[in-house]
Order: structure tokens, then sequence, then C-alpha cells
């Protein structure tokens, strides 16, 4: 090869060589070329959603009501209207509260408005609808269905009216500024550890005396009974020794409770506790034992803590009640309603419990000023 050539094929190489460096140098990246007719434009990348607002991390005081908020503020209890929705009037626990509403509206000065549902759910909806129609401010209620009062509730909140319910346990989701009650799972319990206490040793054969089916207090009263005799069993001997021979409805009253119970002797005729989740309903029981003649053989207790109860108590025919008084109750609920109505105090839990207690025998003298 001549010289010149190998001098043009150095040129030629030289120049190839300087064109990959280049074509290698820009890392990959090239200007982009506008779309044509035949080359599609590549589609626009969706918009990132914007992260949602944090949720509230604060719960409810029980962790399951809502709480009801944004009501109007009174300058004093003379200036608002309180709406009383009382599920019945027909055993002396609830005439008591009724008649302890009345001394409280008398004592702070609001007027006061009382339906009673006569034990008909849809009665006590009719009633509070029937309130609100005539213009209250608050409404105070005593549930007779845990069921309808989730209706009876969202009704209430609809119109913005605060609603304190009163004794019996309407349904959790219930919106509500309270709900002022005794603790009944922990009177049961205290009844039930009584009568495990007196029947240490003997087979215990028990029917339970209900009020009405779906009732949650009753449900809380019969539960801590178990409970309670259930734990003290275990420790007294590392085993239980009792069961549940049946149970009666006895609508909280003495007439039904007496019917009840006289079923369920002759449906079960060994049982020997019989297990009341009110003091009338107990008093219908002791009827019905004294008339099947087997006074002495069947142990009744029950819960309320009434006058009549600590009597029955002091002459031997009934064993023990837990104390639920409403005087104490509605005292309580009333002072707190107070206090919302005219913004002295809003910060309220949504559940209160009176303190619990078991009269008997041994400590009746601690009780009598505190009996209805």
């Amino acid at each position: 090869m001549s010289k010149s050539l190998k001098t043009v094929l150095s040129i030629i190489l030289a120049i190839l060589m300087v064109a990959t460096l280049v074509a290698c140098g820009s890392g990959g990246t090239s200007t982009p070329t506008a779309p044509t007719a035949d080359t599609p434009a590549a589609p626009e990348p969706p918009p990132v959603p914007e992260p949602p607002p944090p949720a509230d991390s604060t719960p409810a005081a029980d962790d399951t009501a809502p709480a009801a908020a944004g009501h109007a503020v009174f300058n004093s209890p003379s200036d608002f209207t309180v709406g009383f929705a009382i599920k019945n009037r027909h055993n002396a626990y609830l005439i008591a509260m009724s008649e302890t509403m009345a001394a409280r509206a008398d004592e702070y000065g609001y007027n006061l408005i009382e339906l009673n549902a006569g034990g008909d759910a849809a009665q006590q909806q009719a009633d509070v609808e029937d309130l609100v129609a005539q213009g209250v401010d608050v409404i105070v209620m005593d549930s007779q269905d845990p069921t309808v009062s989730i209706a009876i509730a969202d009704f209430v909140a609809e119109n913005n009216i605060p609603l304190f319910f009163l004794n019996a346990t309407p349904d959790p989701s219930c919106i509500r500024v309270t709900l002022v009650q005794s603790n009944n799972l922990l009177l049961g319990v205290g009844v039930g550890e009584w009568v495990a206490d007196q029947m240490s040793g003997t087979d215990i054969r028990i029917g339970l005396l209900s009020g009405n089916p779906g009732n949650m207090t009753g449900y809380a009263r019969r539960t801590g009974f178990i409970t309670g005799l259930t734990e003290r069993q275990l420790e007294q001997g590392n085993a239980t020794n009792f069961i549940v021979r049946t149970q009666g409805w006895g609508n909280w009253a003495i007439e039904a409770g007496l019917e009840a119970a006289e079923d369920m002797l002759v449906g079960s005729p060994d049982i020997n506790v019989i297990f009341a989740e009110n003091d009338a309903m107990a008093f219908g029981a002791i009827t019905a034992i004294e008339n099947a003649g087997r006074t002495g053989e069947v142990l009744v207790v029950g819960v309320d803590g009434q006058r009549l109860a600590l009597e029955a108590i002091e002459r031997g025919e009934y064993g023990a009640t837990g104390l639920n008084s409403p005087i104490e109750l509605v005292n309580l609920a009333m002072g707190l309603m107070v206090d919302y109505m005219t913004g002295a105090d809003r910060n309220i839990p949504v559940l209160i419990n009176t303190t619990p207690g078991v009269a008997h025998a041994g400590n009746l003298a601690d009780f009598w000023d505190s009996a209805f």
C-alpha cells in the first residue's frame, strides 16, 4: 500500500472515532422530535391524587357513642323546656323516677313535659316526635327498646336537640350527650357473689326472671349475676356448681313477675334460686313461691333497693338486692343536664354510672335513707 493511501485511511478512521465518541458522550439523551401523524404522542401521566386529610384520632368517651354538639346555650333553667319520655310508670322505681323529675323541675325552674309510653316502643317514638313538635329544648329519655332508640336518637339529632338517656341502656350507636345509669353489670356481679357466699357447697339451680326481651339493662344485670356467681365459686373451690334451668319474662312488674315465676316453678320444679332483674318482679316471685308452698326452699334475689325490698329482707322473705336508686340517678342526671344547657359544663362523658352496692340482712342500716 502506498504511503498516500495509508494517510487517507488514517484520516477516515479518525473521523469515525470522533463521531462515535460524540454520540456516546451525550449520555443517551437527545432532543425529542415532534410527533408526526404516524408517531402518536405519549399519553400524559395521570395526576397524583392529594392525600386525604388525617382522620380524627380522638375517640368518644366510651369509644362507641357519638357525642352531641352545637346546641343552644340558655341563660338560666327558666328559659328552657325539658321533654321527658318515660317508658312506663307501672312500678315503684319508675314512679319514683317520675316524681323526682318533677321535684328537680321545681327546684331548678325549668318547664317539664312528661309523656308515658306505657311500655310500648312505638309509642315512645311517637312521644318523642310529639315533644319535638311541642318545641322542647332538651329531651330526657328512659329507653323502652334499644333498637328503636337508634331511630329516636337520629330524629332528635336532626332537630338539633340535645338528648340525655336515663336508666335503661339504648343502642351504643345512639347520638347523645350522655347516658346516666347505675352500673347494671356490677349490680348483678355483687348479687351473684352474695348468692355464692350463702350457698357455698350447694348445687344451685337458677331461674332467671327477666324484664323484656332485648332490654340491655336486664341483659347487663343477669350477665353480671352469672359472672359474679362464677368468679366467686371459682375462688371458693376452683369449679362451679350451678345451672340455669329456665328463664321467664316478667315485664318489670309484680303481676307479670308473679305469672312468670309460677310458670318457672311448674316447668322447672327443682330451682332453688330466682334472680329477678328488678325488685318488682322479685315481689311477684315471692308470692308465687308462697302460693306453691315452697317458702324457704327458693332463695329470691334481685336489683333496685327500694324500701319494700329492704323490709322484705328484714322479714327474711328476700335475700339481697342490688342498689339502684332512681332518686340518686335523676338528681345526678338533671344536675348534668342543667350544666349542659346553661353552658356551665359541656365536657360531659357519654356514660356516667352511679355507685353500685348490695343490700342484705347484714347491712340494711346503711341503706334505709337511699331507699325509695
